[in-house]
């Protein structure tokens, strides 16, 4: 009887361990139509279709999911801190040993369990670049806005494109470009027309989309390395979600959000 109640203990303990924690996890406090819809630290209701996706990537996995709105620069510190368990990250963060990332048999970043992550680059038409012309040589002369938090930046820069990242949104550089205080805005994007109908909404036909992106990347959903260890089935369970089922529903949620200002 001691051997059969202890062995239940330990069963118990070990389904305590295995049980998915509340997870928090943090995406931009600025309005980035279809993904992110609002400005501030409050998660507004529609949220967005990244935001949709963050609460189904919990779910899948039977977690329950808090979001939090931080800026843009906050939100790799505060991950790594373990003030939330999960963030968008790309590649250039997978050293950092405070997270975790899913890994393919041979170790290596799994390009299926990501989603792709474009630079696109919106002008004036007025200016007459072209759509087709080719942003890394175009922005060697012409002033290029970015985010001041973008992780792009340094990879801009060493590249000899001319950056002004004083800004810290999106909306504030298209203003900028509208005004002609700059030659173009650089903006991550799944998807190179998830933004079409915002643009069109907001500015007409007064700015156009290049048709070659700056960069192509991968983002991944990364997870806090304590978070990982403790509950390393159920995070598995959502990364592999997200390779499968999560981007058909993401592709569902951006046509749901396509128009919405």
């Amino acid at each position: 009887m001691l051997c059969l109640g202890l062995l239940s203990l330990a069963l118990c303990s070990t389904g305590a361990r295995a049980a998915c924690a509340p997870l928090r996890i943090a995406y931009p406090d600025q309005h980035y139509p279809p993904y992110w819809l609002g400005n501030g630290d409050q998660v507004p209701e529609p949220p967005g279709a990244g935001a949709e996706l963050l609460r189904r990537f919990g779910a899948s996995a039977g977690c329950p999911v808090t979001l939090k709105r931080l800026p843009n620069g906050r939100i790799l510190p505060a991950l790594m801190e373990g003030q939330v368990e999960f963030a968008p990250q790309g590649a250039t963060s997978a050293s950092q040993p405070e997270l975790a990332f899913p890994r393919d048999k041979a170790g290596q970043l799994d390009q299926e369990r990501s989603l792709p992550q474009l630079l696109v680059v919106f002008v004036r038409a007025a200016d007459g670049p072209g759509r087709d012309a080719d942003p890394a040589l175009y922005f060697r002369d012409h002033v290029l806005a970015s985010v001041l938090s973008s992780a792009y930046l340094p990879r801009m820069r060493r590249d000899g494109l001319r950056v002004d990242s004083g800004a810290t949104n999106i909306t504030s550089n298209l203003e900028k470009l509208r005004l002609r205080r700059v030659d173009g805005v650089a903006v991550s994007m799944i998807s190179a027309g998830d933004m079409d109908n915002f643009i069109a909404t907001h500015y007409g036909t007064a700015l156009v989309r290049l048709n070659q992106s700056l960069y192509s990347d991968r983002v991944w959903l990364a997870a806090h390395a304590p978070y990982y260890a403790a509950h390393q089935v159920q995070v598995e369970t959502m990364w592999t979600w997200l390779a499968g089922p999560g981007k058909q529903q993401f592709a569902r949620l951006l046509r749901k959000y396509a128009d919405h200002p």
